[in-house]
């Protein structure tokens, strides 16, 4: 229930009309959403359900089916092997690690689509990773707070 909601979530934060002034500076939210699992759900996580999660991502996104579900398991892996270290510090040291992190990740996404014939532009996903890195804070606390309502709504039922 709780992986649903924080995904559907995600998606919404992703297919929200924004400015055309932030179109260069938007976060990859899909990296932080599987950033958020990775380091505070990584007991939760399953491989499976981030290949089907990022299905839909890829569709909106226009990349080749699977990248997506390749740069999850890559961020997941990353994040589960320094999670138990990257959660004991404050949120400036987390947010670097998140954005090297997301740099090796856009790295592979530039390498990837370069392969399947797409001309992405570098700069902007390292741009991405940075924007993702500093908002990594403020969204990590809005995906606590949409886990905590999911859980109390399973409460609830029970």
């Amino acid at each position: 229930m709780i992986f649903l909601v924080t995904w559907l979530s995600t998606l919404f934060l992703i297919v929200i009309p924004y400015p055309a002034w932030m179109t260069l500076a938007l976060p990859h939210f899909g990296f932080l959403f599987v950033t958020w699992w990775g380091l505070m759900r990584n007991y939760q996580l399953s491989m499976t359900l981030l290949l089907i999660a990022s299905l839909p991502i890829d569709v909106l996104y226009g990349t080749t089916l699977g990248l997506h579900g390749l740069l999850f398991a890559l961020i997941a892996y990353a994040l589960t092997l320094l999670g138990p270290s990257v959660r004991q510090v404050n949120w400036i040291r987390q947010s670097l690690v998140v954005f090297v992190v997301l740099l090796i990740a856009s790295a592979v996404s530039y390498w990837a689509r370069t392969l399947t014939g797409q001309s992405p532009d570098l700069m902007i996903l390292a741009l991405q990773s940075v924007v993702s890195a500093l908002l990594w804070s403020p969204l990590r606390w809005f995906y606590d707070v949409v886990a905590d309502y999911a859980e109390g709504l399973r409460a609830q039922r029970q």
